[in-house]
């Protein structure tokens, strides 16, 4: 069994990383008289894959013998497990559901007018400019990347299941709202649905201790936000 300080050593690193790899390769352009300001949609789109692709790359030599091992756990039963992967899928969905009305009757409540997030807004306009590469970056590396930290990177330094599950759910729907120019309020309000979802990957994960159901779960979610927005381009 690896030390705690091994783990929280390797989950900071992971975190580290995922929150300072634009910054890092801001630098790294400089360096090469590369000037982002002048980069385009497309452009934009290119460097999201690269970055996610470095997280992906960095992140699983981090937690190589985990993911190794969980998959050859996984693969044991591949059709059975695929076939729950989907059946919580659905139960995320209608949780997704619930958050959404939830949002609605606190918005009219309050007076508010909930607009997409931020984060789903950035991701809308590259899906428009670069579809091929913002579905490599948000369908295929993003759900390992962010599963990977933020669920089996968590969970190995957190061992109290119901602690571990309301700090992911919580650090998970957070960082995809904060930080943010949006009032207060109106973010926390957006920041349900992705607490939620956060929230119910953690709990899955600890139910079936194994990161292959909520990275494919995730995946699901994922493709399926970028399906609807296509459609409405």
């Amino acid at each position: 069994m690896e030390n705690r300080s091994i783990n929280i050593f390797k989950f900071l690193v992971a975190i580290l990383l995922f929150f300072n790899i634009g910054k890092i390769l801001s630098i790294l352009f400089n360096i090469l008289n590369i000037n982002i300001n002048t980069f385009d949609f497309i452009d934009i789109a290119y460097t999201e894959v690269l970055i996610s692709l470095v997280l992906f790359i960095v992140i699983f030599f981090i937690y190589k013998k985990t993911l190794l091992d969980d998959w050859f756990e996984f693969k044991i039963n591949f059709k059975k497990n695929l076939k729950t992967c989907f059946r919580l899928f659905i139960v995320l969905f209608i949780v997704k559901l619930i958050a959404s009305v939830i949002i609605y009757i606190l918005s009219s409540i309050l007076g508010i007018n909930i607009l997409v997030s931020e984060n789903q807004s950035i991701i809308n306009l590259l899906l428009s400019s670069a579809p091929i590469m913002m579905f490599i970056s948000a369908v295929l590396l993003a759900p390992f990347v962010e599963e990977i930290i933020f669920r089996l990177g968590l969970k190995k330094i957190i061992k109290d299941p119901g602690l571990f599950i309301l700090l992911s759910g919580l650090i998970f729907g957070f960082m995809h709202i904060f930080p943010t120019d949006i009032n207060i309020t109106v973010a926390l309000i957006q920041s349900i649905s992705y607490v939620s979802i956060g929230t119910l990957l953690a709990y899955f994960y600890v139910k079936y201790k194994n990161i292959y159901y909520v990275i494919i779960i995730h995946l699901l979610n994922n493709l399926l936000g970028v399906l609807a927005a296509l459609l409405l381009i």
